[in-house]
């Protein structure tokens, strides 16, 4: 789970970044500002956002080396005249990108299998990181986690002698590229969730399209009659705020004298409190124990049942364990049949809303294990511009189940193949009453 401010993240974001390193050929005339530059790819109803460091080596071959999000590989780059392309990898497919380096700006547009879209990208005035620069935020990354990471025995490592063997390879790295290889491979060792660090804040790698800063949360909350009996709930990330609370309403104020439902949670990463709270409030009757929170420094637990993340932040930082409660603060909660839909991209508070629905026999799960990357995280700047993403607090069920590494169990094991949704086939025979 992520209760501090989540990302506005659409699945299919997923989809493309550039987060490794290519070598680009270049002409003299093409040849674009050493420096970061700032690449946005427009993804469906998404868009996603990740620095790229543009250095070149000893041999005058540019290297493009991306600092944001881990979900996308390149391998090969080439420049012809001002079209340059870049070629890697993903678990979706093959990548391909391409388009025109003008001075400082790149236009152009990316593609994955059948899916496509268009990239830009423009210079960062962010200066490139001397080896001083770099060693500074290592240590600083050394000693956040030390003081704040959620499990002070960091899984059995050793997390002194960790940094320690990794500080050297900090000291030597030429590019802040090749700097941030070495310390992701320094925080995989300690195998958690929620540990990352790059260049961009997760809100700002995946904005939402639309003016003012605002959300539409017609892309998140979605819902239908299937039948006469069964209604469809599609909640593609949980959010909070005003908009996203009224539009669940909405959906309940349609599905609410159905007598089954199905509520679809597949490919949900995760989110904050809100939408969450909103739907526990509709789904359990009365005031209930829906987990627990512990940070490094636990003691008795205080209540939370509040819709505001920043609020749980506060209380969880100040007191050290936060029990949440969530249930019965609807004029019309929802009594009927729930099928809840889950499978091995739900992460986070998607995992947790399905454990305690499980658990409290409130909905039987469809679909397959989820992703096992429950704690609740937050970020924090580094030095140099660099943003560091680290699990603050550790979370076990109403029963005391920890989900984080286990993932949770569907009743009901199915596959969704493009061909043929089963796992909506077998919740729509639950939801209707069909055993």
């Amino acid at each position: 789970m992520r209760p501090s401010s989540a990302p506005r993240v659409v699945t299919s974001a997923a989809l493309i970044a550039v987060t490794a390193c290519g070598h680009l050929s270049l002409t003299p005339a093409a040849r674009p500002a050493p420096g970061r530059w700032l690449f946005t790819f427009h993804i469906m109803r998404g868009l996603f956002r990740t620095p790229v460091e543009l250095v070149t080596n000893s041999s005058g071959r540019l290297q493009a080396n991306a600092l944001g999000p881990q979900l996308v590989t390149f391998n090969a780059a080439s420049i012809v005249g001002d079209h340059l392309s870049l070629e890697g990898k993903s678990r979706f497919g093959g990548v391909h990108l391409a388009g025109r380096i003008e001075r400082d700006s790149f236009t152009g547009q990316w593609r994955i299998r059948l899916l496509r879209g268009s990239v830009t990208a423009t210079r960062m005035s962010v200066p490139l990181s001397s080896p001083n620069d770099r060693l500074a935020t290592f240590d600083a990354l050394r000693d956040t986690l030390s003081r704040r990471y959620y499990d002070s025995t960091f899984g059995g490592v050793n997390w002194d002698s960790l940094t320690r063997a990794y500080r050297p390879r900090a000291a030597a790295a030429q590019t802040d590229g090749r700097w941030l290889g070495a310390v992701r491979e320094m925080l995989s060792r300690i195998h958690s969730s929620h540990l990352d660090i790059g260049a961009i804040r997760l809100a700002e790698a995946f904005p939402t399209r639309g003016g003012g800063g605002g959300t539409d949360e017609s892309q998140f909350i979605q819902w239908r009659r299937i039948d006469a009996r069964v209604g469809y709930l599609r909640i593609a990330q949980f959010n909070e705020g005003p908009a996203a609370i009224a539009r669940l309403d909405s959906a309940f104020a349609i599905l609410a004298a159905l007598p089954g439902l199905v509520v679809d949670v597949r490919g949900n990463p995760g989110g904050t409190l809100g939408v969450a709270m909103r739907l526990g409030d509709y789904l359990l009757p009365a005031a209930t124990p829906v987990g627990t929170f512990t940070s490094r420094r636990p003691s008795a637990p205080v209540d939370y049942s509040g819709y505001d993340v920043d609020e749980f932040i506060q209380l969880l930082r100040t007191n050290g364990t936060v029990r949440i409660i969530s249930g019965g603060r609807v004029g019309r909660p929802y009594k009927g049949r729930v099928a809840l839909l889950i499978d091995g991209h739900c992460g986070s508070t998607t995992e947790a809303f399905a454990a305690v629905l499980s658990e409290l026999h409130r909905a039987t799960l469809v679909g397959e294990r989820t992703a096992g990357a429950m704690l609740s995280g937050t970020e924090v700047g580094l030095p140099g511009g660099w943003i560091l993403r680290f699990p603050e607090a550790d979370f076990r069920t109403p029963g005391g189940d920890r989900l984080e590494g286990r993932g949770v169990l569907p009743d009901v094991v199915a596959k969704r193949h493009w061909y043929r949704d089963r796992q909506m086939q077998m919740a729509i025979l639950l939801a209707g009453g069909v055993r």
